[in-house]
């Protein structure tokens, strides 16, 4: 019974076993699939999880150890250039760049963009990172955070916020940068437009210059021709005057030995006085031709100084005549008409002794005629402009007229050239009461020369001392004051330097710059009785005023034409009544101001008469008489002019003025020009 039972029970079991099977291997099955799902779950949640905050990774890097941790992670946990990995402990080294210049870890962000599209929300189990409760998360799409699902909504709200605010604010700003790029569209636009405009004025300005200088360069050349074929004309004629001197002179040699040989007769002696007779008067002929008519001067100059759109003046061709005639003691005329009254009665020994003293006289005659020549090969003696009157009415005139111009004759000292007593473009001179030294400033030879006051040389200052201390570089004015201490102006460091009589540099007045105070170019300066200092700054156009210890204290002018304004001011000098006296070079004028800089008075405008200017450049007072001296540098003289400014006269030159650049007057009535196209000194 009991195996019955058994036996019943196994064939029961036998037929229910396929269904059992089957239901058995299916639960089986699912639990497996349960059990992968809960341990692959669980090793993606350890790669994606940070070892320090243990939370999903946000921008993972991987230190070189090839251990991967949150950006801000490694931020917290290094210091310095120097780290250790938690993980390993092995050292790493911070880059020059920072933590984020790690390697990103490519195989984390991958995974982590694979989870957030294989499932809506894969399920994995780690910190919430708004609740910071362990529980079922997912990872956020937009921001990679690790919420659940209750904290979910939250996040989103928050996200949603955030973005919404940030895009306002980007809207807004772009809305400000679009009508700001309109503006400057429209502006550019604009300019563009009036590009046209300003590409037509300067084709018209252009096409005016190029016409005005071809105008210009027309009627240059005109004038150099008719002053080629004048001065051809001139050499014509002063060969053929050469070439009767020649034969007139054969004649007298020959002659001479013939009169002196026993060997002559009557009739050989009555034909020399007849072709003497003839050549008398060729020579006073020849007299009026060569020494007494006025000698014509020639001169060409071209320059390019201002080219402007209203007055192009590229150079000029200038043909004069000097209106003084050349004084000569050679009298022919006199002479001659005196020697040669022979009686053609005479006996045949008085012919004789008169026609050799006739012949000895225009010996002497024409020797002084033709030394004359060789000392002036052009045919022209030294020229020297006088306001006399030129009127040969009368002999007593022509005295008067030769009295005036020897009245001054000058000493010159110095040439081109480097040694002690030459000069390269000598500019400023200034003079020492207490050493009574004349000084020099030799600017292309960059050193300071000294004279006594009778023009010896005494010494010469270079630009580096005994001692190897540079002192200045390429000196171009000097000044001393009543302290006896020299102010110097460098034309190279545009420096004004003051040294005691030792050449030890005491201070430095100013600085270069374009600010007020400063100096960009300066060219002159003077002191007054209160030992204020005035400088010329003909880069800034103006005057600049100083106190003795260099404290700045005023500027005044500007460039322009008005009172007051400048065109690269050249020299100062202090007039009486505390007055200042200003070369306004390129406005061709003097300008008088009292020391605080309010203009009184202007004199002269660009001309030749006497009391106009031509780039007037030094200026020199004189105290006892109240006369003005400017060495008007265009013009090649120097103007003097009365307490008034009014009445005017010249500084007379037998040799004349060639580049003056500044004057010196003396004590004993004495005048020092330096002349810089010359490079040399005269003392009249």
């Amino acid at each position: 019974m009991k195996s019955l039972t058994t036996l019943n029970q196994h064939q029961k079991q036998s037929c229910e076993s396929p269904r059992s099977l089957m239901s058995d291997v299916i639960d089986s099955s699912s639990s497996t699939s349960t059990i992968e799902s809960s341990r692959s779950s669980k090793s993606i949640l350890q790669l994606i999880t940070c070892p320090i905050c243990l939370e999903i990774f946000r921008e993972p890097l991987q230190l070189p150890c090839q251990h991967t941790f949150c950006k801000l992670c490694l931020e917290r946990i290094t210091e310095d250039r120097w780290g250790r990995c938690p993980v390993c402990r092995g050292c790493y080294r911070v880059p020059f760049a920072g933590v984020g210049s790690f390697e990103v870890n490519r195989t984390i962000v991958n995974l982590l963009e694979s989870l957030s599209h294989t499932e809506p929300k894969p399920m994995l189990k780690a910190k919430c990172a708004l609740c910071k409760l362990e529980d079922t998360i997912t990872v956020c799409e937009h921001c990679r955070e690790a919420i659940c699902c209750k904290c979910r909504r939250q996040h989103y709200d928050e996200f949603s916020r955030y973005i919404s605010s940030k895009l306002n604010e980007t809207q807004q700003e772009t809305e400000k940068l679009i009508a700001k790029e309109v503006e400057n569209i429209k502006n550019h636009e604009e300019n563009v437009c009036r590009s046209d405009d300003i590409a037509n004025v300067i084709r018209n300005k252009v096409a005016d210059l190029i016409e005005k200088i071809k105008q210009e360069e027309t009627k240059l050349l005109h004038n150099v021709q008719e002053f080629s074929k004048a001065e051809q004309k001139l050499i014509d004629e002063k060969n053929a005057c050469l070439q009767d001197l020649s034969i007139i002179n054969k004649f007298c040699l020959e002659s001479q030995g013939i009169l002196h040989s026993k060997e002559e007769t009557d009739q050989e002696a009555i034909e020399i006085r007849q072709k003497c007779e003839e050549y008398v008067l060729s020579v006073n002929d020849l007299q009026s031709r060569i020494l007494i008519v006025k000698t014509p001067i020639r001169r060409i100059s071209f320059f390019n100084r201002d080219i402007s759109s209203d007055s192009i003046s590229l150079g000029f061709v200038e043909i004069g005549m000097v209106l003084e005639p050349i004084e000569s003691t050679v009298q022919l005329s006199s002479i001659f008409l005196s020697s040669l009254k022979i009686e053609p009665s005479s006996t045949t020994s008085s012919t004789d002794a008169d026609l050799q003293h006739c012949s000895k006289q225009l010996i002497r005659c024409l020797s002084a005629t033709l030394q004359q020549q060789s000392d002036y090969p052009n045919g022209s003696s030294p020229s020297y402009r006088s306001n006399i009157s030129t009127s040969d009415n009368n002999g007593c005139c022509r005295q008067q007229l030769q009295s005036q111009n020897h009245k001054r004759t000058p000493r010159i000292i110095g040439k081109r050239g480097t040694r002690d007593t030459e000069f390269m473009h000598p500019s400023s001179l200034a003079y020492s009461k207490r050493d009574q030294l004349i000084y020099v400033c030799d600017t292309y030879n960059n050193r300071l020369v000294t004279y006594s006051i009778d023009g010896i040389f005494q010494q010469v200052y270079t630009a580096i001392s005994e001692t190897g201390e540079i002192r200045f570089h390429h000196p171009y004015a000097i000044h001393i004051d009543s302290d006896n201490r020299l102010y110097l102006i460098d034309q190279s460091e545009r420096r004004i330097k003051v040294f005691n009589r030792d050449f030890k540099l005491i201070r430095v007045i100013g600085q270069y710059g374009r600010d007020v105070g400063q100096y960009s170019a300066p060219c002159d300066l003077c002191t007054n009785e209160q030992n204020y200092i005035f400088v010329c700054d003909a880069g800034g156009h103006r005057i600049l005023k100083y106190s003795e210890q260099g404290q700045f204290l005023l500027a005044w002018g500007g460039l322009g034409t008005d009172n007051g304004q400048f065109k690269c001011p050249a020299c100062v000098c202090i007039l009486n009544g505390d007055r200042l006296a200003v070369s306004d070079w390129g406005n061709d004028r003097i300008q008088v101001f009292n020391c605080e800089g309010d203009h009184l008075l202007s004199i002269g405008q660009r001309g030749k008469l006497l009391a106009e200017f031509f780039r007037p450049l030094g200026l020199a007072y004189d105290e006892t008489t109240e006369r003005l001296f400017v060495c008007d540098e265009g013009n090649n003289r120097v103007t003097i002019f009365n307490s008034d400014f009014t009445t005017t006269e010249l500084v007379h030159s037998k040799i004349g003025f060639h580049g003056p650049y500044d004057i010196l007057l003396l004590k004993d009535g004495r005048i020092i020009i330096s002349e810089h196209r010359a490079h040399r000194l005269q003392i009249i």
